[in-house]
């Protein structure tokens, strides 16, 4: 296993490299993974907001929190340190987690949505390794995670009759 997470690092390294090369590379990952979050939740809110994807919206938020909280009590046990200055553990990445599984459901219900939300989770996955938040593996563990709430969450919702169209 230890070869595995030496060869993630390497990996998150490589990428923090090439991106540490462009002049304006590592502020716009930094600013990118920031705004990761809020911008999710801003989407989420809107999507409750409005009638026509409140039911949607509302799947989402189920999603994404059971992700997080998921990914939470995952990394606390784990306690896989981050490439970065945090001390808290990174492996699953809560934003990766909650972030695809807002754009899972979002997709289920609001196919237009779903794929911006998407765009915007890959980014904003890519931009966590580029701010060294993570390495890929952290991101990767996360978007699993993420994925396996989207479908827990339409089995208990049952609307879609448990799928996700994954």
């Amino acid at each position: 296993m230890r070869p595995l997470l030496q060869l993630d690092r390497r990996l998150g390294l490589a990428v923090r490299r090439v991106v540490g090369r462009l002049s304006w590379g590592p502020s716009a990952a930094r600013v990118t993974a920031r705004l990761m979050s809020p911008a999710f939740r801003a989407a989420v809110a809107v999507m409750i907001l409005r009638r026509r994807t409140r039911a949607t919206g509302l799947r989402c938020l189920a999603a994404g929190v059971a992700a997080g909280v998921s990914a939470r009590l995952m990394r606390d046990r784990l306690r896989r340190p981050r490439p970065g200055d945090r001390a808290d553990g990174g492996l699953p990445s809560r934003h990766a987690a909650a972030s695809a599984a807002i754009a899972r459901t979002a997709a289920a219900g609001a196919p237009r949505a779903g794929r911006a939300m998407a765009l915007g989770a890959v980014v904003g996955m890519a931009a966590r390794v580029a701010a060294a938040e993570h390495d890929p593996a952290d991101i990767a563990a996360g978007a699993v995670l993420g994925l396996a709430s989207a479908r827990a969450v339409a089995l208990v919702a049952g609307g879609e009759r448990g799928r996700t169209g994954a």
